[in-house]
């Protein structure tokens, strides 16, 4: 069963919602409109020290657990989905530094963060699949040479990237970094016109130049140990923006079944009976994820799992809740739900990014199964 967190982490999720309700809800529907960054509401965020949410306190961050960081996700993205993406992966970019960081990355880049000074986007996907970019051993660091990322969140904000490559094009041993943008080239490819998500500001990246000794976050022995803590971490907080998504739709459909009479009768939409089933429907699929979400950090943040199945579940099952309850707004809020401009609309439209986004949902499925199996590949 999750264990909830304590007082002062409740405090945090408190106000995240306070947070996501004040600066985010009024912003959506412009953000969506126009493809445009959610800065102000990041700025709040990092008013508020949320963007030190995860930076242990004794680097002056807020500390807060796994559980605490996928009810603060959810709160973002129930109001704004894209601001609830970006943060999630300034939290994924920020996760490898907070776990290995050196005394003197702490001091230089933890508590700038916790600060609310630095924001951190992820460069690891690639155009072709897997991490192809060698990070080649030279005099004072690593050398990167024309090495292009693909959808990179918050690409042209992002203060820092936490940037993957191989140590040797002959092995697939990974090393995790730190790039300063304004240390290095960093070309940007365009603008982002996603069907969905359109804050979101994922464009390519292409990165040239040294990263310095100093800014290796794990060699490949420390990443492969790391990567344990690393992928319930990624997974679970994908799951809290689309368990955010679900929730933010089947709360705009109430408050358009509640305030919308249907004529010549002049009932509401609510007295409806076979409206009242669609929100039974919608009620199950959101409760019964939250609680397999909110179980599965639970558990982490009490011992770790021996496993994956679990967060692997938790993750696919809020994808598949967001576009299942979204489909379902969309029959409640009816033929004005379909227009542009509509939250509902949008609600749906973002949704649709889960089962794609990486790790997509058909290959986590395909691990899953195998590892309930116990089969390899």
């Amino acid at each position: 069963m999750a264990t909830f967190p304590g007082g002062y982490q409740k405090d945090l999720v408190s106000k995240a919602r306070q947070i996501a309700q004040e600066h985010l809800r009024p912003w959506a529907g412009q953000v969506d409109r126009e493809a445009r960054f959610p800065e102000a509401g990041l700025q709040e965020l990092s008013k508020q020290r949320f963007w030190g949410l995860t930076v242990p306190e004794e680097h002056g961050g807020l500390g807060a657990n796994l559980l605490t960081t996928v009810m603060v996700l959810e709160a973002l993205a129930q109001e704004c989905a894209s601001t609830g993406m970006c943060f999630k992966m300034h939290l994924e970019g920020l996760n490898p530094l907070a776990h290995l960081t050196t005394p003197d990355q702490a001091q230089r880049f933890l508590r700038p963060i916790a600060e609310g000074k630095l924001f951190v986007g992820v460069a690891a996907n690639e155009p072709g699949g897997g991490i192809q970019t060698v990070a080649q051993r030279v005099e004072g660091g690593y050398r990167v040479e024309a090495a292009c990322k693909a959808f990179v969140t918050s690409s042209h904000f992002a203060h820092l990237f936490s940037f993957t490559a191989r140590s040797d094009p002959a092995t697939r041993d990974i090393m995790s970094f730190i790039v300063e943008r304004d240390k290095m080239t960093c070309e940007v490819e365009g603008a982002w016109d996603g069907l969905g998500m359109r804050g979101n500001d994922s464009c390519a990246v292409t990165f040239t130049g040294l990263i310095p000794e100093a800014n290796v976050v794990a060699s490949p022995a420390a990443w492969r140990q790391f990567r344990t803590l690393h992928i319930p971490f990624v997974y679970l907080t994908y799951a809290a923006v689309y368990l955010g998504i679900a929730q933010g739709a089947l709360d705009e459909a109430r408050r358009h079944a509640t305030q919308r009479t249907q004529q010549p009768a002049g009932r509401s939409l609510a007295q409806i009976e076979t409206v009242q089933r669609h929100f039974g429907e919608m009620a199950v699929s959101v409760e019964r994820t939250r609680s397999l979400v909110y179980r599965a950090a639970a558990l982490v943040d009490e011992d770790g799992l021996e496993g994956q199945e679990l967060v692997m579940a938790a993750a696919v099952a809020a994808d598949e809740t967001a576009v299942e309850v979204t489909e379902r707004a969309m029959l409640v809020g009816g033929g004005i739900a379909y227009a542009k401009g509509n939250a509902l609309e949008r609600y749906l439209r973002d949704a649709r990014a889960g089962p794609i986004m990486v790790p997509q949902d058909d290959i986590t499925k395909l691990a899953l199964g195998r590892a309930i199996l116990g089969v390899s590949q």
